[in-house]
């Protein structure tokens, strides 16, 4: 399957200042980690649950934990688990840190495709920036891309429009498109005014990719769909 409709101004694409460019390629690729580039759901998951015993809490189902990915550690805990929340979010990041590269791999045809992919990249992720340099280290690819943006790397974090001004403000581009997963990337896309690419094989609920421009079954779709966009 590949769409690429953009229902929102089928002929331009908006900046983030609000000025409109048209029949232009993009400029920046704002990449998503997990369930983007990488499946993590099942270090995310194993960490949890092994803190969520340690602290005497009952265990979760795999697909709640995998439910709330996307939002950053402590939603994840606070959508997952009853309060008080400070000492699992904190022995969570622990655990995670320490395993974080057992199960996660890269998905098919990521690490093909990135090179063929035209223009600047970045990854903008709601996960910590020291973790997520961690993984983009140790699966390889962080050679692709000129910056990780975290969660804790700029005041704002996803969905939330301030922190893709930022990071245009940051890198002088224009010509944004987001590439992720969720409902919280295509939130991101539309507060900010850029267009968004989602990947339907990542971490999302029914209906969450909706307001997509395009969306692509397998990340080496990627290039065709980029090629040709808007």
């Amino acid at each position: 399957m590949l769409t690429s409709q953009i229902p929102h101004d089928k002929q331009s694409m908006a900046d983030a200042r609000g000025s409109i460019v048209t029949d232009v390629k993009p400029d920046l690729l704002l990449f998503d980690l997990d369930g983007t580039l990488a499946d993590t759901a099942d270090d995310i998951a194993d960490s949890l649950l092994s803190v969520l015993d340690a602290a005497g809490r009952p265990p979760l189902p795999r697909a709640d934990i995998v439910a709330a990915i996307g939002n950053g550690v402590r939603r994840l805990v606070e959508r997952t688990t009853p309060p008080p929340h400070e000492e699992i979010v904190a022995r969570f990041m622990t655990v995670y840190a320490s395993r974080c590269l057992q199960r996660t791999r890269l998905y098919p045809g990521v690490l093909e495709t990135l090179g063929r992919l035209p223009g600047r990249k970045v990854i903008l992720t709601n996960k910590p920036a020291d973790l997520s340099h961690t993984i983009v280290r140790g699966l390889a690819i962080a050679g692709f891309f000129e910056r990780i943006y975290g969660g804790d790397s700029l005041p704002a974090r996803k969905p939330d429009r301030e922190v893709v001004r930022a990071i245009l403000a940051e890198t002088g581009a224009r010509r944004p498109v987001l590439i992720g997963d969720s409902g919280v990337d295509v939130q991101t896309a539309r507060n900010a005014g850029i267009p968004v690419i989602v990947v339907t094989y990542g971490y999302h609920k029914p209906g969450d990719l909706d307001a997509a421009d395009a969306r692509v079954d397998r990340f080496e779709k990627l290039a065709v769909c980029i090629e040709t966009f808007p």
